[in-house]
Protein backbone atom coordinates (compact mmCIF):
# COMPACT_ATOMS: atom_id res chain seq x y z
CA UNK A 1 0.00 0.00 0.00
CA UNK A 2 1.19 3.58 -0.87
CA UNK A 3 2.23 5.76 1.70
CA UNK A 4 1.94 8.67 -1.07
CA UNK A 5 -1.09 10.44 -2.70
CA UNK A 6 -1.58 13.16 -4.36
CA UNK A 7 -4.49 15.67 -3.78
CA UNK A 8 -6.35 18.52 -4.92
CA UNK A 9 -7.32 21.59 -2.58
CA UNK A 10 -8.54 24.69 -4.00
CA UNK A 11 -7.22 23.78 -7.27
CA UNK A 12 -3.03 23.29 -6.01
CA UNK A 13 -1.54 19.76 -6.03
CA UNK A 14 -0.37 18.74 -3.01
CA UNK A 15 1.70 15.75 -1.99
CA UNK A 16 0.56 13.98 1.00
CA UNK A 17 3.06 11.77 2.53
CA UNK A 18 0.83 9.71 4.79
CA UNK A 19 3.77 8.10 7.41
CA UNK A 20 1.25 8.20 10.71
CA UNK A 21 1.38 4.91 12.99
CA UNK A 22 4.29 4.05 10.99
CA UNK A 23 7.24 2.02 12.67
CA UNK A 24 10.67 2.02 11.52
CA UNK A 25 11.15 -0.52 8.51
CA UNK A 26 11.11 -1.78 5.16
CA UNK A 27 7.54 -0.05 4.81
CA UNK A 28 9.37 3.56 5.95
CA UNK A 29 12.40 3.45 3.58
CA UNK A 30 9.93 2.30 0.12
CA UNK A 31 7.76 5.26 1.07
CA UNK A 32 10.49 7.86 1.65
CA UNK A 33 12.25 6.72 -2.09
CA UNK A 34 8.25 6.65 -3.57
CA UNK A 35 8.01 10.52 -2.73
CA UNK A 36 11.93 11.07 -3.66
CA UNK A 37 11.47 10.17 -7.11
CA UNK A 38 8.36 12.46 -7.44
CA UNK A 39 10.07 15.89 -5.78
CA UNK A 40 12.92 14.88 -8.26
CA UNK A 41 10.06 14.96 -11.01
CA UNK A 42 9.10 18.63 -10.00
CA UNK A 43 10.28 21.67 -11.30
CA UNK A 44 11.88 23.98 -9.35
CA UNK A 45 10.26 25.32 -6.31
CA UNK A 46 6.64 23.95 -7.23
CA UNK A 47 5.94 21.47 -4.88
CA UNK A 48 3.32 22.39 -1.72
CA UNK A 49 3.58 19.08 0.50
CA UNK A 50 2.05 17.70 3.74
CA UNK A 51 3.98 15.20 5.87
CA UNK A 52 1.59 13.17 8.31
CA UNK A 53 4.17 12.30 11.20
CA UNK A 54 0.44 11.21 13.50
CA UNK A 55 1.19 8.68 15.86
CA UNK A 56 4.39 7.35 14.13
CA UNK A 57 7.50 6.07 16.14
CA UNK A 58 10.93 7.02 14.95
CA UNK A 59 14.54 6.10 15.99
CA UNK A 60 17.33 7.93 14.74
CA UNK A 61 18.22 5.64 11.64
CA UNK A 62 15.32 7.44 10.42
CA UNK A 63 16.07 10.70 11.62
CA UNK A 64 19.02 10.11 9.31
CA UNK A 65 16.83 8.78 6.37
CA UNK A 66 15.04 12.18 7.33
CA UNK A 67 17.30 14.34 6.98
CA UNK A 68 18.69 13.12 3.43
CA UNK A 69 15.19 13.17 2.43
CA UNK A 70 14.24 16.99 3.34
CA UNK A 71 17.93 18.05 2.12
CA UNK A 72 17.02 16.41 -1.62
CA UNK A 73 14.18 17.74 -1.69
CA UNK A 74 14.64 21.76 -0.39
CA UNK A 75 15.35 22.74 -4.77
CA UNK A 76 11.50 21.71 -4.82
CA UNK A 77 9.36 22.85 -2.31
CA UNK A 78 7.29 25.88 -2.00
CA UNK A 79 6.31 25.34 0.66
CA UNK A 80 5.65 22.19 3.05
CA UNK A 81 3.82 21.28 6.62
CA UNK A 82 4.18 18.26 8.89
CA UNK A 83 0.79 17.13 10.73
CA UNK A 84 1.01 15.12 13.98
CA UNK A 85 4.10 16.12 15.40
CA UNK A 86 4.27 16.39 19.06
CA UNK A 87 6.45 15.37 22.03
CA UNK A 88 9.97 13.67 21.37
CA UNK A 89 9.00 13.85 17.28
CA UNK A 90 9.48 17.55 18.08
CA UNK A 91 13.29 17.24 18.81
CA UNK A 92 13.61 14.77 15.56
CA UNK A 93 11.67 17.83 12.99
CA UNK A 94 14.38 20.30 14.80
CA UNK A 95 17.18 17.96 13.64
CA UNK A 96 15.70 17.58 10.36
CA UNK A 97 15.42 21.05 10.06
CA UNK A 98 18.76 21.97 11.22
CA UNK A 99 20.17 19.58 8.50
CA UNK A 100 18.38 20.39 5.85
CA UNK A 101 17.95 24.15 6.41
CA UNK A 102 14.60 24.17 5.77
CA UNK A 103 11.23 25.08 8.21
CA UNK A 104 8.45 23.15 8.35
CA UNK A 105 4.65 24.83 9.49
CA UNK A 106 3.44 22.30 11.92
CA UNK A 107 -0.28 21.89 12.28
CA UNK A 108 -2.27 19.53 14.56
CA UNK A 109 -4.69 18.29 11.54
CA UNK A 110 -4.44 17.66 7.44
CA UNK A 111 -7.03 20.26 6.71
CA UNK A 112 -5.71 23.12 8.14
CA UNK A 113 -2.00 22.18 6.55
CA UNK A 114 -4.07 22.02 3.40
CA UNK A 115 -5.65 25.20 3.25
CA UNK A 116 -2.19 26.88 4.28
CA UNK A 117 -0.90 25.26 1.50
CA UNK A 118 -3.55 26.46 -0.60
CA UNK A 119 -2.72 30.19 0.43
CA UNK A 120 1.11 29.67 -0.54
Amino acid sequence: MSRISFVEHRGKKIIVMDFSQLRPGDEFISGILEAKAWFASQPAKSALSIFDATGAVYRMQVVNVLKAFTKHNEPFIKASTVVGVEGLLNLALTAVAKFSGRTFRTFTDRPSAMDWLAEQ
